[in-house]
């Protein structure tokens, strides 16, 4: 049987735990790779083993500094250490998927960060997975993927996300603006760790013992989460981490759940990751959203191009993306034309802005006598950065190589 590349995937990378889950299209939901009665949460851990080594743990803060890791006195590079551990964990899917390879992998990490996320993709590329079928977003980003992948009577309102690993517990509202069209998806943040300190601390040390056959944490989560939802509406809550695994979260869930939904467990992210995948690497489902986020492209870059008989709309970079994870690239084949035009779209109101790019450097080539190489990057959320080359024309008009640039700032 050949080879398909059919696989779409989604990874929670965390330093001392990560998971796997490969999108079912008949179940139409990821399903968890490693799952077991032993592991019912499919937990990996962040680890790799070289030949005749102690396992290596840790590394993640490694591939954030750039620092090398020690293995047994060897200094590694963090993205090599990083790339045997994702062909270990992707060949999860070998038994249950022997005969099919990965058609888009999304990785979702708690925070983004430049250095990180590129060192990440340099470990991808190491296993020979290139930027065309990979993705990292942050877990916010997850989280929203996994709530509009759900039913819509989900989230006809607001939707609360609790985040508590045992240490710092993190409040994550999701809100859509539907005044815009296409509508905006937005995550807030509050981090309630110290709140949540001093309130169980305050109950425990209290003298009113009426309440004393409580939890001090029941109590004071209770606190928070009515202090946070005060005067919102909200559709669903969901609760996720490993500090809700204690017995006192299953007395006060119920309570929370009274005139909404409420879900718990442990594999929100990385289902929200392969809802991304299948987003990115099959057919769109939501076109109609754009998820902010303080670094992503607020703007549509596209032009008007002719390809296959008529003229069509080519979208160079996409509103709601990270600005450091746009790389598009493509050929233009001019047909009497002496400049580039491409349209800017801000979708937060606004007008359209239309920017030339002048393409002189090939000018007399420029009725169907050339190829221009075109790439486009972003060095900020709002610098959009075209590299061209001059790639010629086959065997009889050979191309200089000459490549110059244009920048344009969207508003």
């Amino acid at each position: 049987m050949a080879e398909e590349r059919t696989l779409i995937l989604g990874m929670d990378l965390c330093d001392e735990t990560s998971q796997l889950a490969v999108y079912d299209r008949e179940l139409m939901e990821p399903v968890l790779m490693g799952q077991s009665e032993e592991n019912p949460d499919a937990l990996i851990e962040t680890s790799v083993e070289l030949p005749s080594q102690e396992p290596i743990r840790g590394f993640l803060e490694n591939v954030r500094t750039g620092e090398p890791v020690d293995n047994s006195g060897k200094e590694v590079e963090p993205a090599r250490v990083l790339a045997y551990f994702f062909k270990k964990t992707l060949s999860l899917t070998r038994a249950r998927y022997p005969g099919d390879k990965i058609k888009c992998l999304v990785i979702t990490v708690p925070t983004m960060d430049k250095a990180f996320v590129d060192r990440v993709y340099e470990a991808l590329a190491l296993i020979g997975l290139e930027s065309d079928r990979v993705h990292v977003i942050d877990h916010k980003r997850s989280y929203t993927y996994y709530v509009l992948y759900q039913k819509k009577e989900l989230w006809t309102n607001d939707v609360g996300l609790f985040d508590y690993d045992g240490k710092r517990l993190v409040y994550e509202q999701l809100q859509i603006d539907r005044t815009h069209q296409p509508a905006l998806v937005g995550v807030s943040t509050r981090d309630y760790t110290d709140a949540f300190v001093a309130s169980e601390e305050a109950f425990s040390t209290s003298p009113d013992v009426s309440e004393k056959s409580l939890h001090p944490r029941e109590v004071a989560f209770e606190n928070i989460v009515r202090g946070a939802l005060r005067n919102q509406y909200i559709s669903s809550l969901f609760m996720t981490g490993e500090g809700f695994e204690e017995e006192w979260a299953d007395h006060v869930f119920p309570r929370l759940a009274v005139g909404r939904r409420l879900f718990r467990g442990r594999n929100l992210y990385v289902s929200g990751a392969t809802y991304a995948a299948k987003e990115i690497g099959d057919k769109r489902k939501l076109d109609d959203y754009v998820i902010f986020a303080p670094d992503m492209v607020s703007s549509f870059l596209t032009m008007d191009v002719y390809e296959n008989g008529s003229t069509s709309e080519l979208i160079l970079a996409r509103a709601g993306d990270p600005w450091f994870e746009v790389d598009t690239e493509i050929d233009l084949i001019p047909d009497g034309d002496t400049e580039i035009v491409v349209h800017s779209k801000p979708v937060f109101g606004g007008d359209e802005q239309q920017f030339i790019l002048q393409i002189s450097p090939v000018l007399g080539k420029t009725d169907r006598m050339c190829r221009i190489g075109v790439r486009v990057r972003f060095e900020d959320v709002k610098t959009a950065v075209f590299t061209m080359r001059d790639k010629g024309f086959g065997e009889t008009m050979p191309g200089s190589n000459r490549v110059w640039e244009e920048t344009i700032t969207c508003s």
